[in-house]
């Protein structure tokens, strides 16, 4: 038995290239842009909404499928292939409309590793294991993100920049034999779980009190989605949903709006503005994973103790004031290599937050959500973080391209704070099931 159980672990380090391959190039696919393609920091939003774009409605059409089919290992598969085919394309690409061509297919492939693969790790071990697992395949996906970075940084580093972006498309081309990699590995290891876990049978699950090393990306790609949008008259209902849930609905989109607003010109800021180099760049956004990944232990015990609500607003609240920051300190008469250490360390304070609002959102969507209904709630949730992404991705590479920096980093900010304020306004502990009985009289 003992010997059966180590076979059914090794399957979920086959993510472990894919990781490291989106690692290297989160930062990489917006700096090739300008780089690269010579392209403008409003292409790198349109690009970076497109990806969201495809993957919103690839997540919800991909978990559907493999649920309808009862099929897991195929999807996975076919999302590893997507992704590594993708990134080659991008590698190749010579100009913005291939660009564009491969992003959308990244986006949309790749949007099938996520919602299959989490389930696949609960219908593979024992209900009493599943906080364990999940927090196993985080790790691994958490530690396959940050090698990625390293992977990234170092090649940046190492190999000079050959002229049309040479070194760039090289560091393409070695993420996508990696996910060419995930995928031989999940061919080898993957098979079907001998029992079938249906999306109805996680609402009492408690998700944020497992380990969830989520890494903030420029795109809506989670590394770690069990629910998603059913989609049907009787689930998108709006009686489903209680009042404060879809009050908060807003909150989330206009926090990730400003979120994605402020991080989809970053890299190209640091960059072009800043004047950090390509492999600093990496740097920056390796502190913020590095940070995020340590805070994650601590998250869940900050949100026990003081609530879902202050330990969010206080991360909303801390990014509002580090965003203009990022702009505020290049003010200031200080060294290229000072500023890149501030930058890491800003980036770093922004990780941080990262990982207490994340959790913190997965915990308050569990206690504003009626029983029954809990599974379509969280994905109602992801799918509107997904639109919040796509807006602020084109408002942010438009507002950056024609306004500037500052104006772009300050309305960012803005959109914050008025999610800081919708945020208290939200009666998070009322029981939705009373105001469920309540509409029912």
């Amino acid at each position: 038995m003992a010997k059966e159980i180590d076979k059914e672990e090794k399957w979920y380090y086959s993510f472990l290239p894919y990781n490291a391959s989106a690692g290297s190039t989160n930062a990489l696919i917006p700096l090739f842009i300008t780089e690269g393609l010579k392209g403008s920091v409003a292409q790198v939003g349109i690009v970076n909404a497109a990806i969201s774009l495809a993957s919103v409605p690839g997540a919800i059409l991909w978990g559907n499928l493999s649920d309808t089919t009862r099929k897991r290992v195929p999807f996975v598969l076919l999302g590893f292939l997507g992704v590594a085919f993708s990134l080659l394309l991008m590698g190749f690409a010579s100009n913005m409309t291939e660009y564009y061509v491969a992003n959308l297919l990244f986006g949309f492939m790749g949007a099938s590793i996520a919602p299959v693969g989490t389930v696949m790790v609960l219908e593979c071990f024992p209900r009493q294991q599943w906080a364990t697992r999940l927090g196993d395949f985080s790790r691994v996906g958490g530690l396959g993100w940050v090698l990625g970075l390293i992977l990234g940084t170092t090649w940046l580093t190492i190999f000079p920049d050959q002229g049309e972006g040479m070194q760039m498309r090289a560091l393409f081309l070695l993420a996508g034999g990696l996910g060419f990699l995930s995928m031989f590995l999940g061919w080898h290891y993957m098979r079907e779980p001998s029992r079938s876990v249906l999306r109805e049978e996680l609402p009492q699950f408690d998700l944020y009190r497992v380990p969830n090393y989520l890494m903030e990306k420029l795109r809506y790609m989670p590394q770690r989605l069990l629910y998603i949008v059913e989609l049907s008259s009787k689930n998108m209902s709006s009686e489903n949903y209680s009042r404060n849930l879809r009050m908060y609905c807003a909150v989330v989109f206009m926090a990730f709006t400003g979120f994605l607003g402020f991080y989809v010109a970053l890299p190209i800021y640091l960059n072009q503005y800043v004047g950090l180099s390509s492999a600093q760049v990496f740097a920056v956004y390796l502190a913020s994973s590095f940070i995020s990944m340590i805070f994650y232990a601590y998250s869940g015990k900050l949100v026990d103790r003081f609530g879902g609500r202050r330990v969010q607003g206080l991360a909303f609240g801390l990014r509002m004031v580090i965003f203009p920051l990022f702009f505020l300190v290049t003010m200031v008469t200080l060294d290229v290599n000072t500023l890149f250490l501030l930058m890491c360390l800003l980036n770093g304070l922004s990780g941080m937050c990262w990982a207490l609002l994340i959790v913190a959102g997965d915990s308050l969507v569990a206690g504003m959500s009626r029983r029954q209904f809990r599974s379509q709630s969280m994905g109602m949730y992801n799918s509107v973080r997904g639109i919040a992404t796509i807006v602020g991705s084109l408002l942010g590479g438009v507002v950056a391209q024609y306004f500037g920096y500052l104006s772009l980093f300050l309305l960012s900010s803005a959109f914050v704070l008025v999610s800081i304020v919708l945020l208290m306004i939200i009666k998070v502990d009322k029981d939705p099931e009373g105001e469920s009985e309540a509409v029912a009289l």
